[in-house]
């Protein structure tokens, strides 16, 4: 199984920003694995919007949602399923505004089984980014 983590990086007035990270594969013969790679970050309004799927995915991963602020020293390491659908969803409301648009993105990356999640995830990660990341947004947006 992948592992993901999620870090909690403070800003100022108690405000802080989420930050998703996919962590490496330890390879045959190596003493220590590579470091994790960002692959999302969400703050601001976005946040906002998406908390109560990310208070449900916390919740998934066995973590008191309450845990969750800006002083939070320690990542939250999370499943490849949770991690995975929230990596879809970081990068996919990373440049948004409109709350409806969020809302709707939101529901329906939330709303995508396993095999759809792993699929917009291998496009994202893998393929033409900008282009998938468009797509979903067209086909969730509305």
């Amino acid at each position: 199984m992948q592992e993901f983590q999620l870090r909690v990086i403070p800003l100022d007035n108690n405000n802080f920003t989420l930050e998703l990270y996919q962590c490496a594969y330890k390879k045959a013969g190596e003493k220590k694995r590579p470091a994790a790679k960002c692959i999302g970050r969400l703050k601001g309004n976005a946040l906002v919007q998406a908390r109560q799927i990310i208070y449900a995915a916390l919740k998934g991963n066995n973590y008191d949602p309450k845990t969750l602020s800006y002083n939070r020293q320690s990542p939250y390491i999370l499943s490849e399923q949770t991690g995975v659908s929230l990596a879809i969803l970081f990068q996919a409301l990373q440049p948004l505004s409109k709350t409806e648009r969020i809302a709707n993105i939101t529901s329906g990356i939330m709303g995508m089984s396993d095999e759809e999640a792993h699929y917009w995830f291998g496009k994202i990660a893998n393929g033409k980014r900008s282009n998938a990341l468009k797509a979903l947004r067209v086909l969730l947006g509305d």
